[in-house]
């Protein structure tokens, strides 16, 4: 419907403008009192200029046909692909599902699900020089595209690491958010279900374009320290985000208080695997034991460098700790205070700041072991009060 009335405005609009044409040549004729070779002249490129509007249009009309027609053969070249099938199957099985584990995925290869993000990629190039347009590609791969860039699993081991390989995707990922949310304005009075919504890149993310940002996979999983009965301390990588929020989730559950510990949002758990530092203990068979997070001398409102007046540039903020509660008593804490040590000194940095609830007593005896002192006490994170602790390296 909205080419045929497409369609009908031009062609009214090609009508309206050979009439103005014309009259315009009376005018002329008329004025300036031509000879009949100008007025033939005249009326001959008149006709010129309409005949070459109407091809451009015919042009035009040929192009959709062109269009549409590439697109059915791209989605016919899906379905046919047992690669692309196979890889969609499982995403669609894990959103009908709820469950989007690992083991689902352990007979699928790199190569099968490159080959299903390199499609979208292409249908990025068709948008970008102007070949399709977003509503067709939503129409018929809008399902697909969300259940796949959406998916946890495909954005923790393949996605997220080597980020900056996926610039185009992201930048689909964008224009395509911003026309489904124009979309479900209200305006067409329906709401366009996205799939694994909760599971949707931050807009601080895309914005900021954080995914180019990447250290690629060299830095993750990087053993730190050996310690006592076979636990290992390491850096963390995207591959672990799920099973740091899951920790996270349990630690928060079992307190009786919960102003204890102000929980980080899996957007900055993103962020911060993209551009700090993230470490864990696991233990001998493979458990996450308990995390860290360091965030890096960077500017921003994680950075506690401003509460006490501070070049952001001289400091790194212990943003969380969290040791699950099978594996206290083991010193885990003080192995991260370490390790933030290390960093500051790697990254010449003068001071190392943290937040405790002044309730927290073994929190705070920790870092105070570790000559922190406290600085100041302020209310922080939606209300709470915190002893800001610092020390100077």
């Amino acid at each position: 419907m909205r080419r045929i009335k497409y369609k009908t405005s031009v062609s009214l609009l090609i009508v309206l403008a050979s009439v103005v044409l014309v009259l315009l040549c009376l005018l002329i004729v008329h004025t300036f009192r031509t000879g009949e070779e100008a007025t033939v002249g005249i009326f001959s490129l008149a006709a010129t200029l309409v005949g070459t509007l109407f091809i451009a249009i015919e042009l035009k009309n040929g192009s959709d046909v062109t269009c549409s027609e590439m697109l059915i053969d791209l989605n016919n070249y899906f379905h046919d692909s047992d690669r692309l099938m196979k890889v969609y199957e499982i995403l669609e099985t894990a959103e009908t599902e709820g469950n989007y584990g690992y083991d689902r995925w352990k007979d699928v290869s790199s190569v099968e699900v490159a080959q299903y993000c390199t499609f979208f990629e292409n249908l990025y190039l068709l948008y970008r020089h102007h070949i399709a347009n977003i509503e067709d590609l939503d129409d018929l791969f809008g399902y697909r595209f969300f259940l796949f860039m959406n998916n946890p699993y495909i954005q923790e081991n393949y996605i997220l690491p080597t980020s900056s390989s996926y610039a185009q995707v992201f930048e689909l990922y964008k224009i395509w958010v911003k026309h489904r949310e124009k979309e479900n304005s209200g305006r067409n009075g329906w709401q366009r279900h996205v799939p694994c919504s909760k599971f949707m890149f931050p807009e601080s993310y895309l914005e900021n374009k954080l995914y180019l940002f990447d250290d690629g996979l060299s830095e993750y999983n990087k053993t730190v320290a050996e310690l006592p009965d076979g636990f290992r301390m390491k850096t963390l990588g995207f591959d672990s985000l799920s099973a740091v929020m899951q920790l996270q989730d349990e630690v928060v559950d079992g307190l009786e208080d919960k102003k204890l510990f102000f929980s980080l949002s899996r957007e900055e758990l993103i962020e911060s695997l993209q551009r700090d530092n993230l470490c864990g203990i696991v233990s001998p068979e493979g458990k996450l034991a308990a995390f860290s997070v360091v965030v890096n001398n960077r500017e921003g409102s994680r950075s506690l460098a401003s509460d006490l007046g501070l070049n952001p540039c001289e400091v790194l903020t212990f943003d969380a700790v969290v040791v699950g509660p099978a594996y206290r008593g083991r010193g885990f804490h003080r192995h991260f205070i370490d390790w933030s040590v290390a960093l500051a000194k790697q990254k010449s940095c003068r001071y190392i700041l943290a937040t405790v609830d002044p309730k927290n007593i073994p929190s705070e005896r920790n870092f105070l072991a570790k000559g922190f002192v406290v600085a100041d006490t302020r209310v922080k994170y939606d209300g709470l009060l915190r002893d800001i602790l610092k020390m100077e390296i």
